[in-house]
């Protein structure tokens, strides 16, 4: 019994986290100058720039860490050993390309009207294209 494992919100992840490192390095860049001037209140940027990056894994904790499993069952998504959402093989009806949040996604439909979103990853497109016997472009 072969699984493959996969974070779900891969690329969603990676695209919020490098904008809030944006702001996080400009306000860094504030901070550093800040420094040269006689009353400091530069601390404040480090401190905003350090709850932006508390705030990104407090608020998106539920999403960054959800889990997919595909396997010859089906396709399974958990978040902390609890299934979240689950579609077997039988139940899938379409498998299609879609673009989620700007990002490249795979927009897996049920017969009963169900949806999964994983990102357009090549070691997923193969995982599921192993398992369901259907081709995706």
């Amino acid at each position: 019994m072969l699984k493959h494992k996969f974070y779900k919100n891969l690329f969603q992840t990676i695209s919020y986290f490098s904008v809030i490192m944006i702001f996080v390095i400009f306000l860094l860049i504030g901070f550093f100058e800040s420094l040269s001037y006689g009353p400091n209140f530069g601390w404040i940027l480090l401190i905003i720039s350090i709850s932006l990056i508390v705030l990104f894994f407090l608020i998106g904790f539920y999403w960054i860490f959800q889990m997919v499993f595909i396997d010859e069952s089906g396709i399974k998504i958990l978040f902390k050993s609890r299934i979240v959402k689950q579609l077997k093989w039988e139940e899938i009806d379409t498998i299609e390309e879609a673009n989620i949040m700007r990002n490249p996604a795979l927009r897996i439909k049920a017969f009963d009207g169900n949806e999964i979103h994983l990102d357009k990853r090549k070691p997923i497109v193969k995982a599921i294209e192993i398992y369901s016997q259907k081709k995706i472009k």
